[in-house]
């Protein structure tokens, strides 16, 4: 947790630095690049508080989220020894949070592409499906991380079985949408990305369904 948190803290205090760059840089009146379409292209905008603002404040409440939750999940001792997906969960999020953020800021002063902080989500999500997935096999029952069923909830074997599947089919969602940016296009790994992610949330919770039916230590209520 000490080790989460020193990068949690370094982490904001990043984009705490680049929005005070903006702050300096833009105009109080000026509108912020903040969404971008499929094809990279800005179509949406905030304010400058908004814009410079929020990357920071979501970054303080998802490390909140992230270091309580394990003191009010029921199975407290199952987060704990999850706590590699946790960490990793944690450090991904806001490392993905704190570039996207960067590329902002230095887009909206000029300094960088208008269409660079779409390439570093492009490629940022992927690497975070990889990331959870490879670690997302490896954890316990509990009520914050993972896939999360009925079924999972009440049988170790219907957790494990689905949250082995998920965690594979996210590491290869990750691979096919890096993929096919070089060998299809943008779109087409956005495709991937949405299709892989809805995949894996219908199979393993297939999955765990069958394996509970198959689990004779299951809880049935």
């Amino acid at each position: 947790m000490r080790n989460a948190l020193i990068i949690s803290a370094v982490l904001i205090a990043i984009m705490a630095a680049f929005s005070w760059f903006g702050f300096t840089e833009i105009p109080e009146a000026t509108k912020i690049p903040t969404h971008w379409n499929v094809d990279g292209e800005i179509d949406g905008w905030s304010s400058r508080l908004f814009g410079l603002l929020f990357a920071p404040l979501l970054g303080v409440f998802l490390s909140l989220l992230f270091v309580i939750a394990p003191y009010i999940d029921p199975r407290k001792d199952h987060v704990e020894t999850s706590r590699s997906l946790l960490y990793a969960g944690w450090s991904g999020s806001l490392l993905l949070l704190t570039a996207t953020h960067a590329a902002i800021v230095l887009s909206a002063t000029g300094h960088a592409p208008a269409n660079l902080p779409a390439d570093v989500a492009l490629y940022g999500v992927p690497a975070i499906l990889i990331l959870v997935g490879n670690f997302l096999a490896k954890t316990k029952s509990n009520f914050f991380l993972g896939v999360r069923t009925p079924w999972t909830l009440s049988s170790e074997r219907a957790w494990r079985t689905s949250n082995r599947a998920a965690g594979w089919m996210l590491v290869l969602t990750g691979i096919a949408a890096i993929i096919s940016i070089f060998l299809v296009g943008k779109q087409a790994s956005i495709i991937v990305i949405i299709a892989g992610v809805f995949s894996s949330i219908l199979v393993s919770s297939a999955i765990s369904y069958f394996a509970w039916r198959n689990d004779p230590e299951r809880a049935s209520g």
